[in-house]
């Protein structure tokens, strides 16, 4: 199946998911599991309550210089969602062993035609999750373009 199929699928996938859940999810998590990260849970739950200042402070280490470009990176989302998101889910959880994983996690609004779709990257190194990379747009297809 070529790239671009297998995109198109996990995107509608996704969203299927998102819609079947999003009522019952609410804002209590975004589909947290038994093996969760605590850093992604934190992260997730920054974006969705729309406090992106703690989210890009709460990256940690490896991502602590880009808290100097807020205004660039969240700056739209402060102004379009100052308040986050009704619902949330984590639509994909990839990790690979010993110590990466990738979650793909979707945010809606009831007054929302699609999702804000975030991507969130994190090793662990010397046992504490840090975050390598992260993500969002509102067109699903920019962001699973990102995956590793």
């Amino acid at each position: 199946m070529g790239g671009h199929m297998r995109k198109a699928l996990l995107a509608a996938a996704c969203a299927a998911m998102l819609g079947a859940s999003a009522q019952a999810q609410g804002n209590a998590t975004c589909g947290e599991t038994a093996d969760a990260w605590p850093l992604m849970e934190t992260l997730k739950g920054h974006f969705n309550r729309g406090d992106y200042r703690a989210f890009l402070e709460d990256t940690g280490p490896m991502l602590s210089h880009k808290v100097a470009d807020y205004p660039a990176l969240f700056g739209a989302m402060d102004e379009l969602f100052p308040d986050g998101f009704h619902h949330c889910q984590t639509v994909l959880v990839r990790d690979e062993k010993p110590a990466f994983r990738q979650e793909l996690i979707m945010f809606t609004r009831d007054d929302m035609r699609g999702p804000i779709t975030l991507l969130l990257i994190a090793a662990k190194l010397q046992d504490e999750a840090q975050l390598v990379y992260f993500t969002y747009n509102s067109a699903v297809t920019e962001v699973l373009g990102k995956l590793q």
